[in-house]
């Protein structure tokens, strides 16, 4: 190959990497998590790097090969943060609309001409999946009875077909029954108010679908109206507030005393003490000023959707001790203790976000498992110092150190997200030493563009600068681990998470306990986390087939940092091996699996 033919084959490489960057720039400014004052931090960057004022101490932080990419990504870093801004007021104001009509006491839904279910409010979801006269089936709204369902289907496209100029003469009511026709005894009847959609987006873009909105009342759905604020904005008793929130939720004056424990007469005479109080004469009118009122603007008692985390109920920690020692080279390796004293050892190694905390915080039941838990702070997390030459065999032989100073024949190894591929390299390194090990969640190193295939884009951003900008980078995730320590709730509530994580997340003592390991870990010491960010972008330092240990891996198959078919094909190189693929969960499936992960590893 000619000199001239490998210049243009390393300057078409050049121009993929540029274009690849280019694309994950963009893919950031619609990722809802990544912070647009981070992104105007990088471009602030950037443009330090073109400005001749700029301090050398910045320009001699990059390369001269950084810098020239830096000059092509620049315009389009400003772009994207200009996209950024808009996507997120864009996106505040419709977070906004969808909250109100998650609290609106009606339920409201949008359908498409064909009766295709668009969206709907909670009220209307609750409806849906109560109701025993309306469904959905394959998208599609029904009616249970045919004629009424063929009435509604008119009514929907007419509306959805309605111009926003003459939708007031378009309208429709109808009242969807029961096959039995039992409408006072089974609650089941549903009352539907068609309308075109009031925002119609035709109106802008001329090949969008036409749609109609369906208000919906039922008495099927509780109302969840707050009787202390009818006592407080109507100057009711107790007892009239009672009676006036079930009286609006669509129940009879016969049902409110049978609900009650009252006389049908004693209903009637709190009744009556309540008109004189709200100023009104009829019951309907009741009905419509509690309706209308702040009572029916609470936020729900939703139903307990969190993950059973039993042995979370509260937080039982206690750290059996805490301490450190100096290894061969004068660094300072600090580690904590929790579980049985005596039990059997098993050390567990964090993730990016972790630190000697990072654990299931219920010590009973570490210790009910007969277990010694041993986690030490990786170098540049914590109290441990960080090495900046260090990579993944480096560490094994700190760990080797902790485990001999210690006086531990053979360990078992745990580790989460990025822990878990030090685990491995431990494993092949020092075989001897270890029984067996888990790997939870692991995050393996990335090597090409295709296996940032199914990552949120703010960790694309991260990782691709590692491997193509490392200096550039550095400083960048340096601004992102001190931005997430200065507002740690605001940096885990904009984590990309599953809807499984969510679900945990939204026990407020995980989410604690979660921002003290990160607070612990990365605020005094934020070497660590840029360390593994970096070192994610390089090869993976050993062949993990030549790993002889037994290797428990558990991943979900909804875990968005780590992709199940990346560590796949991991799993399928590794000899001896145990799968747990679990279905639907995410990153955090340690907390929920701890015990299950514990026993494994020890039995």
């Amino acid at each position: 190959m000619s000199s001239d033919d490998e210049s243009n084959n390393e300057q078409n490489t050049l121009e993929i990497i540029d274009s690849e960057l280019i694309g994950i720039v963009y893919e950031v400014a619609f990722d809802p998590h990544f912070w647009p004052d981070l992104l105007e931090s990088i471009a602030g960057l950037f443009e330090a790097s073109q400005n001749n004022n700029t301090e050398q101490e910045t320009l001699n932080k990059l390369e001269k090969h950084e810098v020239q990419r830096l000059a092509t990504l620049l315009p389009h870093m400003y772009k994207a943060l200009k996209l950024k801004r808009n996507y997120n007021e864009t996106d505040h104001t419709r977070g906004q609309a969808q909250a109100i009509l998650d609290i609106f006491p009606i339920g409201v839904m949008l359908v498409n001409a064909n009766g295709k279910l668009i969206s709907a409010n909670q009220q209307a979801s609750d409806t849906l999946k109560n109701s025993r006269v309306l469904f959905v089936k394959d998208e599609i709204l029904y009616a249970i009875k045919s004629e009424q369902d063929k009435q509604l289907k008119k009514f929907i496209s007419t509306a959805a077909n309605t111009s926003i100029n003459d939708n007031a003469d378009h309208l429709s009511f109808i009242k969807v029954e029961s096959k039995e026709g039992d409408i006072d005894n089974d609650n089941s009847a549903i009352s539907l108010l068609i309308s075109p959609d009031p925002y119609p987006s035709i109106e802008y873009d001329k090949q969008a679908d036409n749609y109609a909105a369906i208000f919906i009342a039922s008495t099927s759905v509780k109302q969840n109206i707050s009787k202390t604020t009818l006592q407080t904005v109507f100057n009711l008793t107790p007892a009239e507030a009672k009676l006036a929130a079930l009286l609006a939720s669509g129940n009879s004056l016969s049902q409110v005393a049978d609900l009650s424990n009252i006389s049908k007469n004693t209903a009637k005479v709190q009744l009556k003490s309540i008109f004189l109080k709200m100023n009104i004469s009829r019951q309907a009118d009741l009905i419509k000023k509690v309706l209308t009122s702040p009572a029916v603007f609470n936020p729900k008692d939703n139903a307990n959707n969190n993950i059973d985390l039993k042995s979370r109920t509260r937080i039982k920690s206690k750290i059996n001790n805490e301490a450190g020692l100096t290894l061969k080279d004068g660094r300072h390796l600090h580690y904590a203790e929790f579980g049985e004293p005596k039990g059997k050892p098993v050390i567990h190694l964090h993730g990016i976000l972790g630190c000697r905390y990072e654990r299931l915080p219920d010590d009973e039941l570490t210790t009910q498992l007969g277990v010694r838990l041993i986690i030490p702070d990786r170098p540049g997390y914590g109290l441990s110092n960080y090495a900046p030459d260090h990579g993944y065999l480096e560490f094994a032989d700190d760990l080797l150190e902790l485990i001999n100073y210690l006086k531990i024949d053979t360990v078992s190894l745990m580790g989460h997200s990025v822990g878990a591929i030090y685990a491995s390299a431990f494993a092949y390194k020092y075989p001897k030493r270890v029984q067996r090990i888990a790997m939870i969640s692991s995050t393996p190193p990335f090597s090409t563009f295709a296996d940032f295939t199914g990552i949120p884009a703010s960790l694309k951003l991260l990782i691709a600068f590692s491997k193509y900008l490392p200096s550039a980078a550095q400083m960048i995730t340096e601004i992102a681990i001190k931005n997430a320590c200065n507002n740690p709730k605001k940096f885990i509530a904009n984590i990309p998470i599953s809807e499984y994580d969510r679900r945990l997340f939204a026990q407020p003592l995980l989410t604690e306990h979660i921002e003290t390991c990160l607070l612990a870990g990365s605020k005094d010491n934020h070497f660590g986390f840029v360390h593994d960010i970096l070192l994610s972008a390089k090869p993976w330092p050993f062949p993990v087939s030549d790993i002889q240990t037994t290797i428990d891996f558990w991943h979900g198959t909804n875990d968005l940092h780590s992709p199940y078919s990346r560590i796949k094909a991991i799993i399928d190189r590794i000899p001896n091996k145990k799968i747990k693929k679990i279905e639907a969960a995410g990153h955090f499936l340690i907390y929920e699996y701890w015990q299950d992960i514990i026993k494994s590893l020890i039995n």
